[in-house]
């Protein structure tokens, strides 16, 4: 123990982790009343916002620069001030560092709490500063063992856990001066906006479309701020919306209703993890068949040129070039004449043929087979690592679950497709002129579904020159079909 510390320069290292605990300020008032009493100097102090404990996520950036400044002699002071042991770190092994670097530099350690200055270069006085930091790190892990098994407990159970969702509401009640959730259940207002989301999307609607639709309407976040494009993306990812709740092993039945079928919710899956989706704002996209029409020759897609006040359909690698309104006769076509697809969507038994379920049931063994692949890669890649063994784990981990959930995802679009028809376009009358009023990404998914080998056949639009001179654009046409 040192006896007299009058005329020296101290700084203070202050860090606060949680509400509740002394604030920054608060320390800094103990440790100056301390300080004047033994007639100690405070120089500019280290603080931090944020845990010590091994569980810690986030840097401590001014802890950093403690131990830097410590090991390049730039500390310029005498004593290192404390409010208490545990401030400095709830590591054994990072506290030891700390004291080794005092030792070595001749810095002394005062604890306020403790009433007493501490030099780490005495072994009694380094045993009782290893002690406590042995203490403050066993107290966090016998806390954090605790808390889990709560954790996993509720888990098992179902019961709800966290920010509570959109699309919920919770009861909750208190225990040991806490509010514990003891019940979670349809929000009335936000529940039937989830629903429309996931039937949005189903419907093919963009969710930069939705965003605009939903910020109009006035429908926001639980912060009271508009719901961006990629929030609606990961909302409709959520399993919770199914009634189950995610766990290391996958997922389990929670305690709360569904607010979605399973139908509608991996119909969803499905479009929004289809690569040739269109992701962001769907500008860059004016046509309807620019997606489903290949080029006979490369097999490469096809795009829309102007020239000389003529709209042309081209092969994007210039194997040849058609007028576009002889392609849409062929294909839309109108009320009076309609054209392929527009013929098509006018039968009413192609919406049985193209909703019917797979008879094996291997889709759905396959869909949840894929729902815990997807839950347990989000587990995988929110996981906080320890080590850089523990990290390389988690990174092999990540590569083969996304290779399983692309083998599966392939399985799966060969047995059911990739959206209902009847979810794009209703059977009924007037079939041109609601093609007209559908929204350009439902037409593109539309005619994707139909224009497939496995249904109307895959059209390949053929040079001049593989075909005689005199042939009509539907002569031009070959159709692939399954």
């Amino acid at each position: 123990m040192v006896n007299s510390l009058s005329g020296m320069i101290g700084r203070e290292y202050l860090r606060v982790s949680a509400r509740g605990e002394r604030s920054i300020t608060e320390q800094h008032d103990d440790n100056s009343r301390a300080s004047a009493g033994e007639g100690v100097t405070l120089g500019v102090p280290y603080s931090d916002q944020g845990s010590a404990s091994p569980y810690a996520k986030h840097a401590r950036g001014d802890f950093d620069r403690l131990i830097a400044d410590l090991r390049s002699d730039q500390f310029k002071a005498q004593i290192l001030w404390l409010w208490e042991s545990s401030r400095g770190s709830r590591r054994v092994g990072e506290w030891a560092t700390l004291l080794d670097l005092c030792e070595d530099y001749g810095v002394l350690i005062h604890v306020t709490s403790h009433e007493r200055t501490y030099d780490p270069s005495n072994y009694r006085d380094r045993e009782t500063l290893l002690t406590d930091g042995v203490s403050s790190e066993i107290e966090v892990r016998r806390l954090s063992a605790r808390t889990r098994r709560g954790i996993d407990a509720n888990i098992r159970d179902g019961k709800p856990h966290g920010i509570c969702p959109l699309g919920f509401e919770r009861e909750y009640e208190i225990r040991r001066g806490k509010r514990v959730p003891v019940r979670q259940y349809a929000h009335p207002v936000e529940a039937p906006c989830i629903v429309e989301l996931f039937q949005r999307v189903r419907a093919q609607d963009p969710f930069c479309e939705i965003e605009r639709d939903w910020a109009a309407r006035g429908i926001v976040g639980r912060r009271g701020k508009p719901l961006s494009a990629q929030t609606l993306r990961d909302l409709v990812t959520h399993v919770c919306y199914l009634g189950l709740r995610c766990t290391k092993g996958g997922t389990v039945q929670a305690a709360w209703p569904r607010l979605v079928s399973d139908a509608l919710f991996y119909e969803v899956q499905q479009i929004i993890s289809d690569p040739s989706r269109i992701k962001g704002n769907p500008g860059g996209a004016h046509y309807a068949l620019t997606g489903a029409i290949t080029c006979d020759r490369c097999t490469g897609p096809i795009t829309v040129r102007y020239r000389s006040k003529e709209i042309n359909y081209e092969c994007k690698r210039g194997c040849w070039r058609v007028p576009k309104s002889d392609v849409d006769e062929i294909f839309i076509g109108d009320a009076q004449e309609p054209g392929v697809i527009l013929s098509y969507l006018g039968r009413r038994d192609v919406y049985q043929i193209l909703d019917a379920e797979d008879s094996t049931g291997e889709a759905a063994e396959i869909r949840d087979v894929l729902a815990k692949a997807r839950a347990d890669l989000q587990e995988t890649e929110q996981a906080q690592p320890e080590t850089m063994s523990e990290e390389r784990r988690f990174a092999r981990r990540s590569e083969r679950l996304e290779v399983r959930i692309a083998e599966l995802q392939e399985r799966q679009q060969k047995l059911i497709r990739p959206a209902s028809l009847s979810a794009l376009f209703q059977p009924g009358p007037n079939v041109a002129g609601r093609w007209e009023s559908t929204p350009l990404a439902a037409q593109r998914a539309i005619a994707a579904l139909l224009l497939s080998p496995d249904v109307i056949g895959q059209p390949r639009i053929r040079p001049i020159a593989a075909v005689a001179k005199s042939a009509t654009m539907s002569e031009r046409i070959r159709w692939v079909r399954a």
